[in-house]
């Protein structure tokens, strides 16, 4: 990278808003192939940032420089001519056109007003062989999926040849391997010596294919760092201003505390002939690939699925779960993963989602008593910190954080008393910033620690490394390994995980 000037120059740029410092004097800098890394928890200041610099706001005060010339941007049109393109995350392609016809739409190459459509599908099919991508060229963006579509985007803000590219949470919509093929891309273009953005909460994909890592608190740079000099765990202190620090638990004082859910040879679908045993106080890790059979096992347990053979028992004693709600009336509770639509009803507000479960208790003669509910949602609100300005206030007006914090109220204020309850997570910060991850790990260990059994599902084994006592990793749907957190090593959960065969397991 070792350019002298840098390419894109953010310095001492501030921007406030009613009751708000957005960004109080920033200073940002990006060079030519590079990938800079843009991070800090909701509120911290990237959007407003982000906006400066495409042209969609104006700073208060500050400079901003493209190599080093000043830049004054009245409109996106202005940064797209000065070379500044930005791909964000709402997608911005029309179904019913193919793969040229939204790259080039509104810059169609064509002579008095005919479209040239064979020069446009020549400019295309350069672009995709230029950055080694794979497109169908004559498919509409209806048919592909969020991969190609995130592609197409880019090909789209490519086409004006930019200096400056901004990723705007990329792969928010993207499986694995659809993420794997941008950042494929995103090393190309580096290649050329175009100047990246990276815009993103996923530290682990951050830390695979970024130069250097900005982070932004309370609308502050408060620290640049090359990636190679900085680790995950530095970079989450610095944007929460807090240290996230492993609970060791007592392992043979968890063996002596009760059992409050074992299941013995359980089958359904997608997994067979599991067993396990979940001590009040613990928190166990379901580790395993996409498919592995993870949220089947979590939803038959609470019988929104149905079980195919073998046995739950719940504080030693068999129990068949005919539904949620029994499950619920037995001391079980799941936060899904798809909150939006097994979790919240968006239309309703923050009390009527929360108080949902619990219903019956706050009725007397069918009638709601107001008071009672309006306290007991005040009291989750508060212990969740619920950040809704009123508790009438709709949940799809949350972020998604708060709408995940919601669902946990949900299940909070179901379970009233936790002790002895049996919670289930499955994949519980999925598409949450770092600082609420933080809060919401705190949340769980808690419940342990106020003798609760929980079970969280994960794809990130980070956050299993994090909350785990005990890691039992699925593979195929069958248990191919069980292991103290304390004894857990990544490269051998990945190895149970992914092997081709999960006849061999430990037990610990």
């Amino acid at each position: 990278m070792g350019h002298a000037e840098p390419l894109l120059q953010a310095i001492g740029i501030s921007k406030a808003y009613p009751g708000v410092q957005a960004l109080d004097r920033v200073d940002f800098e990006l060079r030519a192939g590079e990938i800079h890394a843009l991070v800090g928890v909701n509120g911290a200041g990237k959007s407003t940032l982000v906006k400066i610099v495409v042209g969609a706001e104006h700073a208060d005060s500050g400079v901003m420089k493209l190599r080093g010339r000043e830049l004054r941007l009245r409109s996106i049109h202005d940064a797209l001519e000065a070379g500044i393109a930005a791909v964000h995350q709402e997608r911005t392609l029309v179904p019913h056109l193919t793969v040229p016809e939204n790259i080039f739409l509104g810059d169609e190459p064509g002579r008095f007003g005919v479209i040239d459509g064979r020069s446009m599908r020549a400019r295309a099919q350069e672009l995709i062989e230029r950055f080694g991508i794979d497109l169908p060229l004559t498919t509409e963006a209806l048919f592909l999926g969020a991969g190609e579509r995130q592609l197409v985007d880019i090909l789209k803000a490519l086409r004006s040849h930019p200096a400056v590219l901004i990723l705007d949470e990329p792969t928010a919509a993207l499986s694995k391997s659809e993420a794997e093929r941008l950042f494929v891309m995103m090393d190309n273009l580096r290649g050329e010596g175009i100047g990246i953005i990276f815009v993103s909460h996923r530290l682990d994909e951050i830390f695979g294919i970024s130069d250097r890592i900005t982070i932004l608190r309370d609308g502050r740079n408060v620290a640049t760092h090359r990636i190679a000099d900085v680790t995950q765990q530095e970079v989450v202190r610095l944007m929460i201003n807090r240290d996230i620090t492993y609970e060791v638990v007592d392992a043979a004082a968890l063996e002596r505390s009760e059992v409050l859910l074992e299941l013995r040879g359980f089958s359904g679908e997608r997994f067979e002939n599991v067993s396990l045993k979940l001590h009040a106080g613990e928190v166990i890790g379901l580790a395993g690939v996409v498919g592995a059979g993870r949220t089947e096992l979590l939803e038959t347990i609470i019988g929104f699925r149905r079980s195919s053979a073998g046995q739950v028992l719940l504080r030693g004693a068999e129990v068949k779960i005919h539904s949620p709600e029994d499950a619920v009336r037995k001391g079980i509770a799941l936060v899904p993963e798809k909150r939006t639509e097994k979790g919240l009803i968006e239309a309703l507000s923050v009390s009527e989602n929360i108080v949902l479960p619990s219903l019956e208790r706050y009725t007397y003669a069918g009638v709601v008593l107001p008071a009672q509910e309006a306290e007991a949602v005040r009291g989750v609100v508060k212990t969740l910190e619920i950040a809704a300005p009123r508790l009438d206030f709709k949940v799809k007006n949350l972020s998604g954080g708060n709408k995940q914090k919601v669902v946990f109220g949900k299940w909070l204020l179901a379970a009233q008393d936790v002790k002895g309850k049996v919670f289930l997570f499955d994949e519980p910060t999925e598409g949450v910033d770092v600082g609420v991850k933080a809060e919401m790990w705190g949340i769980i260990r808690d419940l342990a620690r106020r003798g609760a059994g929980v079970i969280v599902a994960s794809s990130e084994m980070e956050e299993l490394m994090y909350l785990s006592d005990t890691i039992v990793a699925l593979r195929g749907g069958h248990v191919a390994g069980i292991v103290p957190r304390a004894e857990a090593d990544h490269e051998e959960l990945l190895n149970w995980m992914m092997a081709d065969t999960a006849d061999e397991t430990r037990s610990g």
